[in-house]
């Protein structure tokens, strides 16, 4: 029989990625995509810090989640799409697991604008902290459920 989820942990999950962020000192800032032309859930991430110039990442955000401008949601949907790029051997297998249309000419210029700033941003601070399963995610369970709570996604407990 599985063990039942233990809310400590995603408690101390959301501990880590505040921590993370403020160390970092970064500030996430939502803003409306050039991108949503390829897909309508596309979203950018505007990263604002003392280091670097801004710094512009384009996610897909098909559970409406960055709606609320919660900065651990935005956090952890940029670590995903790293996540994806880093997975996929080349920019057409990229577009098929983020399910673009490989060959619409804007996609391959997203996918190399993206894995730019994936190598400025791992360059400067690292790894986003990877805590939230994939299917977690998907099945809005565990971390990724208390995450959507304290954004107001969902009612309290």
């Amino acid at each position: 029989m599985p063990t039942p989820f233990d809310p400590a942990l995603a408690i101390r999950a959301i501990q880590t990625l505040e921590t993370w962020l403020t160390d970092a000192g970064l500030r996430l800032q939502i803003m409306p995509s050039d991108f949503a032309v390829l897909d309508s859930d596309a979203t950018d991430i505007l990263i604002h810090s003392e280091t670097l110039p801004p710094l512009r990442i384009t996610v897909f955000d098909e559970y409406g989640d960055l709606g609320t401008a919660d900065t651990l949601l935005a956090l952890v949907m940029i670590g995903r799409g790293f996540g994806e790029i880093e997975d996929a051997p080349d920019w057409r297998r990229w577009a098929l697991a983020e399910g673009l249309e490989a060959d619409h000419p804007a996609v391959r210029l997203l996918h190399d604008q993206l894995s730019a700033a994936r190598a400025s941003f791992r360059a400067a601070w690292g790894d986003v902290p990877d805590l939230v399963s994939d299917l977690d995610w998907q099945l809005n369970a565990g971390t990724a459920q208390e995450l959507r709570r304290r954004a107001g996604l969902l009612p309290g407990a």
